[in-house]
């Protein structure tokens, strides 16, 4: 990394061999002491993470009247409708769930674009990854819980994936997904404990130096609070009913769309390990670059050849998703 390298803001990056804590450490005391201004970049996390304290308060309140077992979709209905101000929490939930993993996504994005990857260790962004992996994996529960066919959809799609792993299918597909009257309650320890305890451990650290004052807070509550009083909730579809379409969650749908022509195997598990394992090696990959060693040259255009691999190959799969939700996966 050059001297006159930079991080978010204008702030100069910490200096390497620092562990997590005491490089947010130090990370907080330059954002203070430089008077950083709100930017993009620095606003991003913190939105976030003001979405994530939300998003955790509303679901603690919906866990009190959610049950995975039986019928599910009945359940639900019921905490919409029935429930004082049930249909309240649960936008509040949904909302704030998806603006935590889009600010994290663009918070992750913009930090591979601007190549901040080279300021950390290697198990601290291997770290940082699979919390945002794990991101995804919350909503994709999430969205399963809705118990409607969308949810069931979801559900058994995971369920098909997961087998066709070999020798450890069936047993990672009954980690996931349960069967029959207890379908939902593995995707549902998943969703409440889980996944959260996993990836608030994963990003303690980091996430020390993004905390979201009061007015973060503020307008993360009010803009969740606009959403979830103006937008109507979006209709379930009950799991007995016909449906031309069923999709799954919009992440999801560049590999739904390809699941109609290419193998499920390669699909939903080779060909996105594969994409992780590039984003993981990258930042070792341009350590290698910036040494005096005969391999330099060669490691310089390994890192551009990944980076710019791992680039095109997000650009194609958000194609994909656009597509699918413009015309259907």
């Amino acid at each position: 990394m050059s001297e006159g390298y930079k991080p978010a803001g204008g702030m100069p990056a910490p200096p390497r061999g620092l562990n997590m804590n005491e490089r947010s450490s130090v990370v907080n005391r330059i954002a203070k002491g430089a008077g950083i201004a709100v930017t993009f970049s620095t606003a991003m996390p913190r939105l976030g993470l003001a979405s994530l304290f939300i998003c955790l308060l509303s679901g603690i309140i919906l866990s009190f009247y959610y049950r995975p077992f039986g019928n599910v979709f009945q359940n639900v209905e019921e905490i919409t409708s029935l429930v004082p101000y049930g249909w309240f929490f649960r936008q509040i939930h949904y909302i704030t769930g998806q603006a935590f993993v889009f600010l994290m996504l663009f918070h992750t994005v913009d930090h591979f674009v601007r190549r901040r990857y080279r300021m950390y260790p290697a198990g601290e962004w291997t770290g940082l990854v699979t919390a945002l992996i794990a991101c995804f994996l919350t909503l994709f529960t999430g969205f399963i819980l809705k118990g409607d066919k969308e949810g069931l959809f979801a559900g058994t799609i995971l369920l098909n994936m997961l087998d066709t792993i070999p020798m450890a299918g069936k047993w990672l597909s009954r980690i996931f997904v349960g069967s029959g009257d207890a379908f939902f309650f593995l995707p549902y320890l998943h969703h409440c404990l889980f996944l959260p305890v996993i990836t608030a451990y994963l990003i303690r650290g980091h996430v020390s130096a993004w905390l979201p004052g009061k007015g973060f807070a503020a307008v993360a509550f009010v803009a969740a609070g606009t959403y979830a009083i103006l937008v109507d909730p979006f209709m379930d579809i009950p799991p007995e009913a016909q449906a031309q379409i069923v999709t799954g969650p919009w992440f999801f749908l560049g590999i739904q769309t390809l699941l109609k022509s290419w193998n499920p195997f390669y699909v939903g598990i080779l060909l996105p390990c594969v994409f992780v394992v590039l984003v993981l090696i990258i930042p070792a990959v341009s350590r290698f670059s910036g040494r005096e060693s005969r391999f330099k040259a060669k490691s310089g255009i390994a890192e551009k050849g990944l980076y710019w691999a791992i680039l095109a190959a997000s650009g194609a799969y958000l194609i994909l998703i656009v597509k699918a939700l413009v015309n259907g996966p």
